[in-house]
């Protein structure tokens, strides 16, 4: 793992270990939300909410002012749910036991504890975007998402996911 990488995932743990969501990005985020999508984004964990704002951020400050694209960058985790730091850090450094541990829960399955947990981490763009759809989510928002967009949204997949990994 290079310096930078390591020092990019010191910082993602720090903040997940103290997540701070200060109260003037609400403002930003409602500009952009609709009321079931500012609903949804209240129920995400406060590290969720807070690595949201920050990929917008990045997204408006290359310019992007899409209101689809801005709201997927708010939402796109919503689909984890509660998820303990210690099962993020797994997904990170030991991401086949995470997916072996999802196994356990069958699709469709309300699994308790880790292993639904881990279900969740695995499948979040799918059950982020099911969620951001009932939500009342814009088509383009739910299919930025959930990662599979029209052929010509490719390149709104990139940009999202360039800012992702620079959050």
């Amino acid at each position: 793992m290079s310096l930078a990488r390591a020092g990019y995932r010191a910082r993602q743990f720090f903040h997940a270990l103290f997540p701070r969501f200060e109260d003037h990005h609400v403002e930003h985020v409602r500009a952009i939300l609709n009321e079931g999508e500012f609903a949804l984004f209240e129920s995400m964990e406060k590290r969720d909410q807070r690595h949201g704002v920050r990929v917008m951020q990045h997204l408006r400050a290359e310019h992007h002012a899409d209101r689809d694209l801005l709201a997927a960058a708010l939402l796109h985790d919503c689909g984890k749910g509660e998820m303990p730091v210690w099962l993020r850090i797994v997904n990170v450094v030991f991401p086949a036991y995470l997916q072996r541990l999802a196994a356990k829960v069958q699709e469709g399955q309300n699994g308790r504890g880790h292993p639904a947990a881990a279900f969740r981490l695995v499948h979040h763009a799918r059950l982020g975007a099911e969620l951001a759809e009932q939500a009342g989510s814009s088509a383009a928002t739910v299919r930025y998402i959930s990662g599979s967009a029209a052929e010509h949204e490719h390149d709104r997949i990139a940009v999202l996911r360039a800012a992702d990994d620079r959050s």
